[in-house]
């Protein structure tokens, strides 16, 4: 976990946010009871802390998301908008029935 304030507030405090934290009558900790995630605030501006630690994974989550959807072509004959697999080379035109080649996508 790498914490940081979206208004890059310099401070580097952040509270916890939308937790429950149990004490005695004596005011010492006891538990704490997270409603869903933990999250946590800037304790300057208040704002929403960013996790900048869960960026890798998240970008690599959408990397195969991206690599999972079907390409878009134009046909060099009639051109007309379509989409077909990725791993296709070869494409036929669903509106006038062209064959072309499509290189790999690097």
């Amino acid at each position: 976990m790498f914490l940081a304030c979206p208004n890059r507030c310099s401070t580097n405090r952040f509270e916890l946010w939308n937790a429950s934290v149990f004490v005695d009558a004596l005011g010492r900790y006891l538990d704490y009871g997270a409603v869903d995630a933990p999250l946590y605030r800037c304790c300057e501006c208040g704002s929403p802390a960013v996790d900048l630690g869960e960026v890798p994974g998240a970008m690599a989550a959408d990397r195969v998301v991206l690599e999972s959807q079907p390409r878009e072509y134009a046909c060099p004959n009639c051109e007309e908008l379509f989409s077909a697999p990725k791993d296709q080379t070869l494409i036929v035109c669903p509106s006038c029935g062209q064959t072309f080649p499509v290189a790999e996508a690097g």
